[in-house]
């Protein structure tokens, strides 16, 4: 036996020993008197077993995945499930933007806000390039599309005609479909509602920056007119319909306020309705290089998203951010996932949704040897190849942001990188949280259970 690659310790101020595998995501406290056993244990696990005790903490550790067998190489899993991930043929993710045209001028927003539409002929184009996609799937395949723009609910016609062609196409395959959009909220109204719930687009993401003064700052209309208000208000409006995920952009100029939101956000009853995190503004394109003096440190912004996970739980809100594992790091590294745009274009990454020079192919334009070779640079990215190969971190992050990397040439790590041990205390009160809330629910299970009884038993009487 020997102890995992992937074990992680930390201490709590009582003494507690933590023990958390990034790879199989168990986490295990022990108490104080048994820390020194537990890592002795780990130390020499080809030592006999002292006692009974000594004996079941080893058993548990076997199991758990923090203890495993000498021949298996836990990486060779990695590449695996990874490689396995990005070759999946029977998924298919689009992010179709409609339009580059937007109702805000957003301070950061990395795009170029070009007018133009999609026309008749790249809809037409869509479809046939889904249709030949969805051919070759067997039954219970999967396909989900994400709306994103500029702002895509101007133009609701476009997305209801493909969003229905795209429902038939799957109905047809018997493929499961699923949709979402990203909106900046402003046009979210209740008739806009109904359309997308219509179109089995059930859950959105919007953006709010902070507290009105702030907000309206940063994300206002073309205009120059205030948003924050009319996007709260349809926000209400939409939550008890679709599952709205709440961001929150922050930088040096706004981090200052974001309690100030949450209060607010309770204030009007959303603590258990709407879901929010934190993003973090970034100058991805030259477009938006002026906010770059602004941007979080990797540092920083780890802390400050901690710092609001555990806000959020006081408040009482039901979104928390919790390790996840991943065999690919997001959809841009998945070769069948693709971001098209309004005029045809197929890029592999949203930051690139205004910039040409970036496509990999295009719905109506012939292949070309820049499309080869923009796509040859997206299939060469390998995790195992960089350094990310010998941190513990890497089965919840698989290299970071890959756009970045590309771009940049560096890495972008997770943020529980820059604070572990803070990271992982959060995640083991949470842990609680969710355990004795289970304990409450099976309490009030029982309760209700005793008291159908005992009606009953008086009805008999």
């Amino acid at each position: 036996m020997k102890p995992s690659f992937y074990n992680y310790m930390a201490s709590l101020p009582d003494g507690t020993l933590l023990l958390f595998n990034f790879y199989t995501l168990k986490l295990i406290p022990f108490n104080p008197s048994d820390a020194s056993l537990v890592k002795n244990i780990l130390e020499n696990p080809e030592d006999p077993d002292q006692n009974k005790k000594t004996a079941r903490i080893k058993k548990l550790l076997m199991n758990e995945g923090f203890l495993i067998k000498d021949e298996i190489v836990e990486i060779d899993y990695l590449k695996k499930f990874h490689y396995r991930s990005r070759n999946r043929q029977n998924r298919l993710n689009l992010t179709i933007l409609p339009s580059l045209e937007c109702n805000f001028r957003c301070i950061y927003c990395y795009e170029n806000k070009d007018g133009r539409k999609m026309g008749p002929e790249v809809e037409e184009a869509l479809i046939r390039f889904v249709g030949q996609r969805l051919k070759g799937f067997q039954k219970n395949g999967y396909f989900s599309v994400t709306w994103f723009g500029g702002e895509p609910l101007m133009q609701m016609d476009i997305i209801e005609r493909l969003s229905r062609a795209f429902i038939e196409m799957a109905e047809e395959k018997s493929v499961q479909y699923s949709a979402d959009m990203i909106t900046n909220g402003y046009l979210l109204t209740k008739r806009n509602i109904e359309r997308l719930k219509g179109l089995n687009i059930k859950k959105a993401q919007v953006t709010l920056d902070g507290p009105p003064g702030i907000h309206d700052q940063r994300r206002f209309t073309v205009n120059g007119g205030k948003t924050f208000r009319r996007i709260l208000r349809n926000i209400k409006t939409a939550s008890p319909e679709i599952t709205i995920r709440l961001r929150i952009n922050v930088d040096e100029t706004n981090r200052e306020y974001i309690q100030e939101l949450l209060d607010l956000l309770v204030k009007e009853g959303l603590a258990n309705v709407v879901h929010p995190y934190l993003g973090r503004t970034y100058p991805y394109t030259e477009i938006c290089g002026d906010v770059a003096g602004n941007c979080l440190t990797d540092e920083d912004f780890s802390l400050l998203e901690l710092e609001t996970q555990m806000e959020l739980v006081r408040k009482g809100f039901l979104s928390f951010q919790v390790p996840q594992a991943r065999n690919i790091h997001c959809l841009a590294d998945n070769n069948n996932a693709f971001v098209i745009t309004p005029s045809g274009g197929i890029v592999n990454c949203w930051n690139d949704a205004s910039n040409p020079e970036a496509e990999i192919g295009h719905l109506i334009k012939p292949f070309s040897e820049k499309m080869q070779q923009n796509a040859g640079k997206w299939l060469k990215r390998n995790p195992f190849e960089l350094e990310c190969a010998e941190c513990l971190l890497l089965p919840i992050c698989m290299g970071g942001c890959p756009y970045l990397h590309l771009t940049t040439g560096k890495l972008h790590c997770h943020e529980w990188k820059s604070c572990p041990n803070e990271n992982l205390a959060f995640y083991y009160y949470i842990k609680r949280i969710q355990q004795e809330g289970e304990i409450v629910r099976e309490f009030r299970s029982i309760v209700e259970t005793v008291k159908e009884l005992k009606i009953a038993a008086e009805s008999k009487k």
